[in-house]
């Protein structure tokens, strides 16, 4: 079990051996900050199977034969013993005991409860703030993404992180890089992208198999995202609360959002379905400087020029629009209710079924397109490549200063007032193979003497 999340804000009770893993992982520097390292706690029980391992370090063994032979025994004092590869980070090691005591004076003498009921409590207020944000027009600021089980302020079913996505008054998504780059100019640092959690963003957003590949031959990476895809979210922003977090912490992310997001001037109404018909692009990116047509867009948002069919593609409806200014009975309700759906609103259109054959036929004239491009992108950077290092073959050849400098230091070190002056008795290079480069250089077949006298060089 990969406990560091959960240990960073919560007590972790390994007491019931018929409900606790048989390997558990932490990190230290997510409960104090510092030092930085973790721990990995083993079941006794199932300590063997890290013994199946085809390799060692120093300090695991107790003897080795390396000379005529092969054979090594291991230490068997303890697991730890067997796995303590090198020199452990003793540093550390002894900075986690300061660690811990501080932590206790701190919070108590039992600080892990102490910081999950905090962090709960913030949690809580995080989360009623983000839900009462909205738009002059109803429409939520944000779309929230938890379980339907989960109930912010209870730490038994819900952790201290709350994730969303900020939306315009249409229900256009702003990119959640955008969201980020603007809290770090403010000082307020989230996190945003997948998190890691590929299940997650599959469920919350909404992404099926298909569309995902489609996004990742689009150009969509992890490392490389692009906002918005297909006209859904690639990623969210998540808070993360902990120990040190504090109310007024919340109170300046609600603050920040509201000023740079929130649109109180828009017109209440039913809001415009932000997805396009199949024939055209529904793609946006902060990262590529274009902007597609079809979609409202937010400020900073741009798409490439590529065509991507939508999967889901809805007819426009016949009916006239209702007329601006207007509410629907119930909207406020609905806006509310989807918050936490993530849907954003309830007066959308049922989408239809997504059947996987037809977005395939749709998307493989573009697919083939970009295979194309692909293609002689590759064959140009071959021929590119190919040219420098036969230009690089060219140029091996020594020039003639080159040689002449070479010479030159040759003669420079074989003179007696080098070595005279101050190197250490140390006996004379011995002579070039390269002879100097003379007016009267004999032919390659004929001998000479150098340093006679005659030839005006020294010994």
């Amino acid at each position: 079990m990969d406990a560091a999340a959960l240990a960073s804000t919560a007590p972790l009770d390994l007491s019931d051996p018929a409900t606790a893993p048989d390997f558990t992982a932490l990190s230290f520097y997510k409960i104090f900050g510092f030092p930085n390292i973790g721990a990995l706690i083993v079941r006794k029980n199932s300590a063997h199977v890290l013994e199946s391992r085809r390799y060692f370090g120093g300090g695991t063994v107790e003897m080795i034969i390396s000379i005529n032979d092969t054979w090594h025994a291991k230490k068997d004092s303890s697991i730890h013993d067997r796995l303590e590869d090198g020199t452990l980070p003793f540093h550390s090691i002894f900075a986690l005991d300061h660690a811990m005591n501080v932590h206790e004076r701190l919070y108590g003498p039992n600080p892990m409860k102490f910081i999950s009921m905090h962090t709960a409590q913030l949690g809580r207020q995080l989360y009623e703030g983000l839900k009462a944000l909205k738009h002059g027009n109803g429409t939520p600021l944000v779309r929230i993404y938890k379980d339907d089980n989960a109930i912010y302020g209870d730490p038994t079913v819900q952790g201290s992180t709350v994730a969303f996505n900020v939306q315009t008054a249409d229900a256009t998504l702003v990119g959640f890089e955008d969201v980020e780059e603007a809290a770090d100019d403010r000082n307020i640092y989230v996190r945003s992208g997948s998190l890691c959690n590929p299940g997650g963003v599959a469920t919350y957003l909404d992404w099926s198999p298909a569309e995902m590949r489609a996004a990742y031959a689009a150009g969509h990476r992890c490392t490389n995202p692009t906002q918005i895809m297909l006209g859904k979210a690639t990623g969210v922003v998540r808070v993360s609360l902990g120990a040190m977090s504090t109310a007024s912490d919340i109170v300046i992310l609600l603050n920040f959002l509201e000023e740079m997001y929130l649109d109180r001037s828009a017109v209440s109404g039913p809001t415009a379905l932000p997805i396009a018909d199949h024939t055209r692009t529904t793609m946006y990116s902060s990262r590529t400087g274009s902007t597609s047509q079809s979609v409202p867009s937010s400020p900073g948002l741009r798409s490439p020029s590529l065509k991507i069919p939508h999967a889901l593609h809805i007819p426009a409806p016949t009916s006239a629009p209702p007329t601006p200014g207007a509410s629907m009975p119930g909207a406020e309700n609905d806006a509310a209710s989807a918050v936490d759906s993530g849907i954003g609103d309830d007066t959308r259109p049922k989408a239809p079924p997504f059947v996987p054959s037809d977005y395939v036929k749709l998307r493989r004239p573009w697919e083939d397109e970009m295979r194309r491009q692909y293609a002689v992108g590759n064959l140009d950077a071959k021929v590119r490549e190919q040219d420098s290092t036969t230009s690089s073959v060219r140029n091996q050849t020594p020039s003639v200063k080159a040689r002449k400098f070479g010479r030159s230091v040759v003669n420079l070190l074989r003179t007696k007032s080098h070595f005279a002056d101050g190197n250490g008795g140390r006996p004379p290079m011995p002579a070039s193979p390269i002879p100097p480069e003379t007016p009267d250089m004999p032919h390659p077949g004929e001998r000479r003497r150098y340093g006679d006298g005659a030839s005006g060089h020294g010994p």
